[in-house]
Parts: structure tokens; C-alpha cells; sequence
């Protein structure tokens, strides 16, 4: 079976084409990494608790160890964790690879192409909504322990307890990681709808065109 011809991609689709590969380029590099340290969290601890940690402008030098909390949070979570992003790797290198044949696709049909990013990028999307959730316990905990630092800050408010501040803390920490989710997570599961839409499913058909034994 050969394509008679070959048709340019139309901008919204070709646009979504890029941010599908853009973002599980990103995404699945950072999921394999972090599996990586997973799969090696006693080593990789270690290595972390040995370097310094970033000043906090104005406020004494942090502890190296109060990412002892953070790992502390890991730590039961550590294997499946590891699982989860190395599958959360795949998928999205199913996503890169798919979004990447849609804008060259040679002798391949778009439209199969179309449906394999719309499943790899849907998986993607409850791949990284799993995460996100484990990520969230993590940074709740670690943003909780700086309370106490910050708190001997010049410019730390006289009237607010360390109590208080870790209570804010804590929900600027589960705040970060629900953000994140929502844009990566959100970002995937658009763009497996929108590429399982009839409409591009239909375009992907034109583009492919007429074939011929």
C-alpha cells in the first residue's frame, strides 16, 4: 500500500502535534530520571543529603538533613513509585514518537499515528494524575519543614506563628504539586481527546489521501 500524496498538516493540528512532543519530551525525560533515583533512592539519598541546599535570601543556611522529611515521604512509596515512572516514561516516548511521525510520517498513515498518540497521551495524563498525588504528600511534608527556618527571617512576620506558617506551608506545597498536575496531567488528557476527535480523525483520512496497490 502506497500514498499517491502527501498533504502539509493543518496549523491546529500541527501545532497540537508539537506541544505533544514538546511536552512528552520533557515530561518522560524527567519521569525516567526520577525512576532512575527511585530505583536507586538509598544511593541517590545520600548523594542529595551531601550537597547544600539553596539559601533562602536573608535566612540562615538550611539543614541539608531537612531533606530527610522529603525522602522520609518517598521512602514507602519508593518501588511502586519507580514502576510508575518508568511507565509514565514509556507513554510519553509513545507520545514523542507518535507526534513526531505525524509531522514527518513518510510512509506512514497519520490517522493510525493519531490514535496511537491519543491512548499513549491519555495513559499519560492518569500516569502523571498518580504522580502528581504522591508528589503532593512529598512536598506537603518538605515545604512544612522550612517553617521553622524561614521563621528566623528579618522578614518573617512577628504575629504569625511557626504553627501558622507551616499549616501555609504545607498547603503552598500541596498547591505546587496540584499545579503542576493540572497543566501536565490536563495538558496530555486535551490532547488525547482532541486527537481521537472525529474531526481529526476525518482530516488525518484526507491527509493520508487515496491509496493504491
Amino acid at each position: 500500500m502506497k500514498h499517491s500524496s502527501r498533504k502539509g498538516l493543518p496549523g491546529g493540528v500541527r501545532f497540537a502535534a508539537i506541544v505533544g512532543l514538546v511536552l512528552s519530551i520533557l515530561t518522560g525525560w524527567a519521569a525516567l530520571m526520577e525512576a532512575v533515583e527511585m530505583a536507586n533512592f538509598y544511593e541517590a539519598r545520600s548523594l542529595r543529603m551531601e550537597q547544600e541546599l539553596p539559601r533562602i535570601p536573608g535566612a540562615p543556611a538550611l539543614d541539608p538533613k531537612i531533606l530527610e522529611v522529603y525522602y522520609a515521604a518517598l521512602e514507602p512509596m519508593r518501588e511502586p513509585r519507580a514502576v510508575l515512572l518508568g511507565l509514565l516514561a514509556v507513554a510519553c516516548a509513545f507520545v514523542s514518537v507518535s507526534a513526531a511521525r505525524m509531522l514527518s510520517p513518510e510512509n506512514l498513515h497519520r490517522d493510525a499515528l493519531s490514535r496511537v498518540l491519543s491512548r499513549a497521551a491519555i495513559i499519560a495524563a492518569g500516569l502523571r494524575t498518580i504522580d502528581g498525588a504522591q508528589m503532593s504528600v512529598a512536598k506537603q511534608r518538605l515545604f512544612a519543614a522550612l517553617a521553622e527556618p524561614m521563621s528566623k527571617m528579618p522578614e518573617f512576620p512577628p504575629d504569625i506563628t511557626v504553627e501558622a506558617s507551616r499549616e501555609i506551608l504545607s498547603a503552598m506545597g500541596v498547591g505546587s504539586a496540584i499545579f503542576g498536575t493540572v497543566v501536565v496531567a490536563g495538558t496530555f488528557a486535551l490532547l488525547g481527546q482532541y486527537f481521537r476527535s472525529q474531526r481529526v480523525r476525518e482530516a488525518m483520512a484526507v491527509q493520508d489521501g487515496p491509496q493504491e496497490e
